[in-house]
């Protein structure tokens, strides 16, 4: 990731405002300020997101942890943003949107208990991040203030940058048809086609191998595409989310085309497949995994970034018309 020399400035001018709105010390009723001690944030805020632009409302992502307890999950956190400027000597944060954070449960992990309807410090085995919709109407360097009503309410900031457009092909745009490597491609090497099949071992979730979005697209299939590395991810998230895409194909494969795309057709030599470059390759930096629904008019309806889960995916699928045939 390219290193954002601007961000100390950013961040100063992002804890300015807070302070202004109210999120400044208490004094001791004669003016003094009280006396300044250091201690650990309560919660910090990951962004988990990628590829955020100027545009209509789409998905922002962040996960919360203390430092100490771990991971928060469950319930809704509130967000509130604001535009920090390009970067420049003169940055004044200015507030922007708000939205409500709701809870996502990594494809792994457990769903969340019914009576779960505040944010806890998580167990073990329970991983999520809180997702809402949200709209940036400029370019340039923002931040997120994310309040968690934990024994008292704890707010803690993030800063991300938002670019004039997508680099990763967003919703409405046409979908590249993809001539990917599939179990039939000839001399393509397994671990080219999937990550995991490295040292001999056979290609994993076959059915997600077995057509080209290009062939789909030109059937008229809806697609359900999974760009991911299993085996090299930098998140946790690929292999997970790849298995979770199988999954749903085994139920829906009758309503879409289900397909996986491997980055890597050689890691060792950082050596992408072609088909991955059509789609996660046209910004600076490459993440993944990603999924993707496309219609069958070839064009994007919807995409996840990092943590895709079941949740927001079936309902879109059980919409989808059973394909004659």
């Amino acid at each position: 990731m390219r290193r954002i020399t601007a961000l100390p400035r950013i961040l100063l001018a992002l804890t300015l405002l807070l302070a202004a709105c109210g999120g400044g010390g208490e004094d001791d009723g004669d003016g003094a300020s009280p006396e300044t001690t250091t201690t650990k944030p309560a919660i910090t805020v990951i962004m988990a997101g990628y590829d955020l632009a100027v545009g209509p409302p789409s998905r922002f992502i962040v996960g919360v942890v203390n430092e100490d307890k771990g991971p928060v999950g469950y319930g809704t956190v509130d967000m509130r943003f604001f535009f920090l400027g390009t970067g420049g000597p003169d940055t004044e944060a200015k507030p922007g949107p708000t939205a409500t954070g709701r809870y996502l449960p990594l494809p792994d992990s457990p769903p969340p208990p019914e009576d779960a309807d505040k944010p806890v410090y998580l167990q073990e085995t329970e991983r999520g991040v809180y997702a809402a919709e949200v709209a940036f109407d400029q370019a340039g360097f923002w931040g997120v203030a994310v309040t968690a009503d934990l024994d008292k309410p704890e707010t803690a900031t993030a800063t991300f940058k938002v670019q004039p457009s997508h680099a990763v092909p967003a919703p409405g745009d046409p979908a590249p048809p993809s001539d990917n490597l599939t179990l039939d491609t000839p001399d393509a090497a397994p671990v080219a086609i999937d990550s995991r099949a490295g040292g001999g071992d056979p290609v994993p979730d076959p059915d997600l191998h077995r057509t080209t979005v290009k062939a789909a697209l030109a059937a008229g299939r809806p697609v359900v595409l999974v760009i991911s590395t299993p085996t090299f991810c930098v998140s946790v998230f690929c292999g997970p989310v790849t298995d979770m895409v199988d999954e749903l194909g085994a139920e829906y494969g009758d309503r879409a085309s289900f397909i996986h795309i491997e980055v890597w057709k050689d890691f060792e030599g950082q050596a992408l497949n072609d088909s991955a470059k059509d789609w996660i390759a046209r910004g600076e930096d490459i993440n993944e995994p990603w999924v993707f629904l496309i219609g069958e008019d070839g064009k994007i309806t919807h995409r996840w970034d990092n943590v895709a889960t079941r949740g927001e995916i079936e309902p879109l699928l059980q919409k989808l018309p059973v394909i004659a045939g």
